[in-house]
């Protein structure tokens, strides 16, 4: 055999070798020698700037960005980049002590001035941090590893806010930048390789303070908007791990696939504008509210799995209320509604727009509440949007109904309420607002006795159900991932916190 065939074989059978290796599914060993885990995601991110990421979001971008905070999957907080904190007895003021030995991705060090330059810059209105952080009103540089946090206002609920997006630390130089998707500057476990579209790759970050935590050498994330693309893609071998509805459990584990499930802060629901003629009347909002069948949703689209409810905050969460499920203003009445439409003025109902994303279960859900709003005379056009223009119109207010799922306890629950029933919340275009919310959530945040805080926000929600809410939930969701044979580590952070980084990979 001369040279010249020995050259054209070794080329065939490198070819063949990575045909093989890609028909048998799942990401290889990255640059560390550890495999890679293959992720499937449910929607494009429409950022993974912390300072405009989505709540859902910050799943991917906490793995680029650490926090100063951290939390485990039983919402408890643990050390990050700070190890320690102290939260004054009037809770007027929080001291950190940062970690030492800290770089960001770009070479410049951690310190207490890069602290203070995030917070500070978290303020610009232009984020979506600035709500969070308002209560800051200095950032005290003691030394290099100790920072003092001075705040307007007693703020029980800054440990949560360190612990979610407004604490995840960027590379002071970068602050000003606005093109970090492509160079993330942090300080978390993994770098960013690419993000293209619907496929981001990130590899294992060597300069990682703790490094010794990450099981895998990065993360290859396909996005797969169809549900059933997606688990078939899980049952191919195609990806490792992915969250999955709760309808399609029983195919995941005919498929050899383990499943875990969790309950978690969200729930599927729809906001409605009340600055749009109809939905502004508060019978009308009353009488949508009265027409949803909550348990024949919960039963028929999700197969059980997400527990209906008429208020924002899941069951076992400390502001969830649980009597008010029992009250007349959050049963399935068809009959009342109609009658409080013509109430309104508007007996033979109105039209508006429905906006979703184009997930499958989005499509099923919106169908449904289409049907059950027009048994009480209410036409709805339903309006599927691709995920990026379809958050980004959500942020802005360009919308007269949007219907998705929606995080109630990161950072705090207190948020929520600043979120949605207050005027100027970000998802609050038409100014929302029932007398008194305001001081009921400044005595929630003046306290850290769980007591105090459960009493003021259960006044909260129980007036706005009352006063015809602007948010309709529909159900409390519960979380499902389902994993391939090999993969370890699994688990569900209530509260949407990073964790990725603790699965681990065999592919022997």
């Amino acid at each position: 055999m001369n040279d010249r065939v020995r050259r054209c074989l070794a080329v065939v059978l490198t070819i063949l070798m990575a045909v093989v290796v890609a028909a048998c599914g799942g990401s290889q060993a990255g640059d560390s020698g550890r495999p890679r885990l293959a992720f499937g995601a449910a929607a494009i991110p429409a950022s993974l700037d912390p300072r405009q990421v989505s709540p859902y979001d910050a799943q991917l971008a906490g793995l680029l960005y650490d926090s100063l905070i951290k939390r485990d999957t039983a919402g408890a907080y643990q050390p990050g980049l700070a190890t320690e904190w102290a939260l004054s007895e009037d809770l007027l003021s929080l001291d950190l002590t940062l970690r030492t030995g800290v770089t960001f991705q770009d070479g410049a060090p951690f310190d207490a001035a890069a602290v203070k330059a995030n917070l500070d810059a978290a303020k610009d209105p232009a984020t979506t941090l600035a709500g969070q952080v308002g209560p800051i009103s200095e950032v005290e540089v003691v030394d290099d590893t100790h920072v003092r946090l001075r705040f307007s206002e007693p703020f029980s609920p800054i440990l949560g806010v360190l612990a979610g997006e407004a604490g995840m630390m960027i590379s002071p130089a970068a602050l000003g930048s606005t093109d970090k998707a492509k160079t993330p500057p942090g300080a978390g476990p993994f770098t960013l390789d690419s993000f293209n579209g619907g496929t981001i790759r990130l590899s294992a970050w060597d300069g990682y303070w703790n490094k010794d935590a990450i099981r895998i050498g990065g993360i290859d994330i396909t996005v797969f908007l169809d549900e059933s693309a997606r688990m078939r893609a899980l049952r191919s071998g195609q990806i490792d791990v992915a969250g999955i509805q709760p309808q399609q459990i029983p195919e995941a584990e005919s498929g050899r696939l383990q499943t875990v499930s969790a309950d978690t802060a969200d729930f599927w629901g729809v906001i409605v504008n009340t600055g749009h003629p109809q939905l502004g009347n508060p019978d009308v909002r009353r009488a949508m509210m009265l027409a949803i069948d909550r348990r024949a949703i919960a039963d028929n689209v999700f197969a059980g799995g997400c527990t209906p409810s008429a208020q924002p905050f899941s069951p076992g969460d400390w502001a969830n209320r649980p009597e008010l499920d029992a009250s007349p203003a959050a049963q399935f009445d068809p009959a009342r509604a109609k009658q409080l439409l013509a109430e309104a003025g508007v007996p033979d109902g109105f039209s508006f727009e429905l906006q979703s994303n184009t997930s499958t279960t989005a499509q099923q859900l919106t169908q449904v509440l289409q049907a059950q709003w027009a048994a009480i005379g209410i036409d709805v056009v339903l309006k599927p949007m691709e995920n990026v223009q379809f958050v980004t119109a959500r942020r802005n207010g360009e919308f007269e109904a949007t219907m998705s799922v929606f995080i109630t306890s990161r950072p705090d629950q207190s948020q929520f309420v600043k979120n949605f029933y207050l005027p100027d919340g970000i998802f609050n275009p038409g100014d929302f607002e029932v007398p008194g919310t305001a001081e009921q959530l400044a005595a929630a945040s003046a306290s850290s006795d769980v007591a105090v805080r459960q009493e003021a926000l259960h006044r909260i929600v129980g007036d706005v159900l009352e006063a015809g809410p602007p948010v309709f939930p529909i159900c409390a969701r519960v979380s499902v991932w389902a994993f391939r044979e090999g993969v370890q580590g699994v688990s569900i952070s209530p509260l949407f916190d990073p964790e990725l980084g603790g699965i681990s990979v065999d592919r022997s």
